[in-house]
C-alpha cells in the first residue's frame, strides 16, 4: 500500500478529526459570472505559506499539543488554571453543483476538463444530491420540511470551521471567506437553520463539563472508528486490530474497493484528480429528547431494569461508551478503562438486541461489506442543554450535526442508511429498525423486537413508536485533496 501523504489529504479526515470545543460549517453559493475568479480564489487558499486549508499533517501536530496539556491538566484541580491550546483548523468541500461551477471557470480560464460526467457512473449518490436522494431513498422528509438553510438557494460549497473558542473560530472563517472573494464573488444561503440566527451557517459546541464528549442522549459519541496505517499510532492500531481499515475505504485512491452487492456504481472510472479526496455526507439531525426519555421510561415492558439499561440496549452502548456486549447488566464503573476490541458473535440477544443502533450500523463480522461500510464520523452537537421542566419553544432545539467521510456514498453512509438502519429485516426478519437514527417510509412508527432473558421476543415490547431524531436538512459533498484544489481545481 502507498505511503499516506499527510501534507495532500485534508485534515479532518481521521478518527480524531479536527480538535475542537466548537465548529462552524458556513454553507455558500459560488455568484453567476464569478466561477473563473472563484477558482483563482481557491488557489490563494493553500498557495504560499500562509495555507488556510488544513492537511493531516498540521491536525496531527495540533493534537500532540492539545494532549500535551491534557496531560498536565491532570494534576491540575483548578479549572481556571488548566492550559487550553489555541487551535483552529479549516477543510473546504464542494456540492456537484458547485464542481458543475467550478467547471465553468476552468473552461473560461483555457483548463482542462474535470470529467465529471463520469460521476454519473462512479458516484452516482454524489451525482444525484442529497435534495433528490433523501427523500426518495433513505426516507428523509421532503425537501419543503426541511430547514430553510437547505431547501432555498443551491448551496455549491461548505466550510468547516473547528476550533478552540468562537472567537479563533469566527475570526478564521471571515479571514477566509475574505479571501474567496465574499460577497461578490461567494454569498450567503438565503435561509437560516435554527436555533443558528445567522442565515448561511449553523453553530455546533461540545457539551459542558462532565457531558463533553457525549450527544444529546447522553451517550458518548465518536468512538469504533476505521483506524488507519500512517496516520493512526502503531498503539492505537495495536490496541484494536479490527477497526484496521484500508485507505481506500476513506479516501479516494487509484485503486479502490469493490462496491456492495446490488450497487452499480463504477469507481474506476472517477477522474485521477480526485485521489486523496473523500466524500462528505452532511445531515443536521434534530434530537427530540422528551421523546427519547419517554421511549426508555417503557424500560419495563422492554424486559429492563431501567431507563438507562433500556436505552443501552437501544444504543448497544451504555452512556459511558462502554459496549453492552461486555458489560452486559450495568454500565463499566466510573473510571474504568474499556477496550473497543469486541465482537457480537456468542452475545445474548438478550443483553444487545439485533437491532440496538451499534450493532445495526456496524455488525462487526470480517465481510466485506461490513468493512466497505465503515466511515469516519467528526460531527458535533448543536443547542442549548435539554432541561426537563422548560415550557417547549419551537426555535431552542439541540441536536448533532453529522458529518462522515468516506471513499465511497454508495458503499458507507448511503448503504448503511438505506440498507441496514431504515431496514427493520437487517439482520433478521424480526429484528426492526434502527431506534436512534432509523427511518420508516412516510414517517412511519419505528418498532424494534426486544428479548427476555430466554431468548424470546417480548410482545410487545416497545411496541410501535415515533422517531426521536429528525432531519433536518443536509447535502453530499466532495472533500478534494490540497494538490488538487492548487493544481486543478484552482487557477491563475
Amino acid at each position: 500500500m502507498a505511503e499516506v501523504n499527510l501534507d495532500d489529504i485534508q485534515g479532518d479526515l481521521f478518527n480524531r478529526g479536527f480538535p475542537k470545543f466548537h465548529e462552524v460549517y458556513y454553507f455558500f453559493h459560488i455568484m453567476s459570472t464569478k466561477e473563473k475568479e472563484f477558482s483563482q480564489k481557491v488557489k490563494n487558499l493553500v498557495s504560499g505559506e500562509d495555507k488556510h486549508i488544513s492537511s493531516l499533517k498540521k491536525v496531527l501536530e495540533d493534537w500532540k499539543g492539545v494532549d500535551g496539556a491534557a496531560r498536565k491538566n491532570r494534576t491540575i484541580d483548578d479549572p481556571a488554571k488548566k492550559e487550553v491550546v489555541p487551535t483552529c483548523n479549516v477543510l473546504i468541500a464542494f456540492s456537484k453543483s458547485g464542481l458543475d461551477k467550478i467547471q465553468t471557470g476552468l473552461t473560461l480560464a483555457g483548463r482542462p476538463s474535470l470529467d465529471l460526467r463520469n460521476l454519473k457512473l462512479s458516484d452516482p449518490i454524489f451525482d444525484m444530491g442529497m435534495r433528490e436522494d433523501g427523500p426518495n431513498n433513505l426516507n428523509d422528509p421532503p425537501v419543503d420540511d426541511w430547514d430553510p438553510l437547505f431547501r432555498k438557494t443551491t448551496i455549491h460549497g461548505l466550510l468547516k470551521v473547528a476550533g478552540s473558542s468562537p472567537e479563533i473560530v469566527n475570526n478564521e472563517l471571515d479571514h477566509v471567506k475574505r479571501i474567496l472573494g465574499y460577497p461578490y464573488i461567494i454569498k450567503d444561503i438565503d435561509g437560516n437553520s435554527p436555533p443558528t440566527k445567522t442565515n448561511s451557517k449553523l453553530e455546533g459546541n461540545t457539551r459542558p463539563g462532565k457531558e463533553h464528549g457525549h450527544e444529546h442522549f447522553g451517550f458518548r459519541d465518536g468512538l469504533s472508528q476505521p483506524l488507519l496505517k500512517g496516520i493512526n499510532s502503531p498503539e492505537a492500531l495495536k490496541a484494536d486490530p479490527y477497526m484496521q481499515t484500508n485507505q481506500n475505504i476513506i479516501t479516494v485512491t487509484s485503486n479502490p474497493p469493490g462496491t456492495q452487492d446490488g450497487i452499480e456504481a463504477y469507481p474506476k472510472d472517477r477522474p485521477p484528480w480526485m485521489v486523496n479526496g473523500s466524500f462528505l455526507a452532511f445531515r443536521k439531525l434534530e434530537q427530540d429528547v422528551q421523546k427519547w426519555i419517554d421511549l426508555v421510561n417503557k424500560f419495563a415492558d422492554a424486559g429492563c431494569k431501567n431507563a438507562d439499561h433500556c436505552g443501552a440496549k437501544l444504543m448497544g452502548r451504555w452512556k459511558s461508551g462502554a459496549p453492552i456486549a461486555k458489560f452486559p447488566k450495568e454500565d463499566a464503573p466510573p473510571g474504568t478503562r474499556f477496550d473497543n476490541a469486541f465482537r457480537y458473535k456468542g452475545v445474548a440477544k438478550f443483553d444487545c438486541p439485533l437491532g440496538a443502533h451499534i450493532r445495526k450500523v456496524h455488525p462487526r463480522t470480517d465481510a466485506d461489506s461490513i468493512k466497505m461500510a465503515r466511515m469516519i464520523r467528526n460531527g458535533i452537537p448543536y443547542g442549548t442543554e435539554f432541561k426537563p421542566n422548560d415550557r417547549p419553544d419551537p426555535n431552542d432545539t439541540r441536536g448533532l450535526l453529522f458529518a462522515c467521510y468516506q471513499s465511497s456514498l454508495e458503499n458507507s453512509f448511503q448503504f448503511v442508511q438505506r440498507a441496514w438502519s431504515n431496514n427493520e429485516k437487517f439482520p433478521t426478519s424480526k429484528t426492526g429498525y434502527d431506534a436512534l437514527i432509523g427511518q420508516a417510509k412516510d414517517d412511519g412508527m419505528l418498532n424494534i423486537t426486544l428479548h427476555s432473558d430466554d431468548e424470546g421476543d417480548l410482545d410487545p415490547g416497545l411496541g410501535q413508536f415515533q422517531k426521536s431524531v429528525t432531519m433536518k436538512g443536509g447535502e453530499y459533498f466532495f472533500v478534494p485533496s490540497i494538490s488538487a484544489l492548487k493544481n486543478t481545481l484552482g487557477c491563475d
